[in-house]
């Protein structure tokens, strides 16, 4: 979600599923009035974008939340926590608004967003007695599923052509990639490489999946756009030449151009 806005009204062509809450909780006490929201909708809650419908725009489009409770202290109202399931940050937390006498609440949200994005939130609603610590939740999900025109790109791919094998331990070697995507690198999907050895053909295992989180593969830095897997060679490793093939996806299915390079492993 880039940012919210004011009400605008458009046509979307899209896919909505109107859908009940995906789970309830609570440490309720059976003795106690504790509060509790009965129903908890998204609606809509998968929003499908397409080319042909739809083009590369940028647009908004309002999801309303809404919510039946029961046993709320006076003033209290559920609050809206909106969170980004990939990035687990929070995009919007907000108080729902009064609609009945009979626990009923609503609130809808502008999400301006492009029919390219792929979006992907979870939403919980919450009510708390202030006094008694006593809470209830539900939690529902909204997805937003855009469209891509552009295949991502790698920039370049770099591993050692040649390394020596060693006669104890291991030494790791670093494969990466940097890529792009001009619709957001926010919509790759992943990357990988291939991995053939010339004498028996492709290695056990392949594609292996390069990674950008500054944690796995030994990558260093966290969404720098450099992709890394670390491969291990030992005394054991086989003295071959190894033919590696870079590609990246992005989340619409566009499969980037293929890079090559050599890896060696000698005496």
């Amino acid at each position: 979600m880039k940012h919210l806005f004011i009400y605008t009204t458009l046509l979307l062509g899209s896919s909505i599923v109107f859908l009940s809450c995906d789970s309830t909780t609570s440490p309720k006490d059976i003795f106690e009035e504790s509060p509790v929201i009965q129903s908890f909708n998204v609606s809509p809650q998968n929003v499908q974008f397409t080319s042909a419908d739809d083009g590369v725009k940028d647009t908004t489009v309002i999801v309303t939340f809404s919510a039946e409770t029961e046993n709320l202290p006076e003033g209290v109202v559920p609050r809206i926590i909106i969170t980004d399931r990939n990035s687990g940050q929070v995009e919007l937390q907000q108080d729902m608004e009064v609609t009945s006498t009979n626990g009923e609440f609503t609130l809808e949200v502008p999400f301006e967003t492009k029919t390219t994005f792929f979006q992907d939130f979870k939403v919980n609603a919450i009510v708390q007695n202030p006094e008694t610590s006593d809470f209830n939740y539900a939690t529902a999900s909204l997805k937003i599923t855009g469209f891509s025109e552009i295949k991502p790109e790698i920039l370049e791919a770099n591993n050692p052509e040649t390394v020596q094998r060693p006669t104890s331990g291991t030494d790791v070697y670093r494969f990466t990639a940097k890529v792009t995507d001009e619709e957001g690198n926010d919509t790759i999907q992943g990357v990988f490489v291939r991995i053939f050895n010339r004498s028996s053909g492709e290695v056990n295992s392949s594609p292996f999946t390069l990674f950008d989180d500054g944690d796995n593969g030994a990558d260093i830095t966290a969404g720098d756009s450099v992709y890394t897997a670390a491969f291990p060679v030992n005394p054991e490793s086989q003295l071959q030449t190894f033919d590696l093939y870079y590609y990246a996806i992005d989340k619409g299915g566009l499969v980037s151009d293929t890079v090559q390079t050599t890896f060696r492993i000698t005496e």
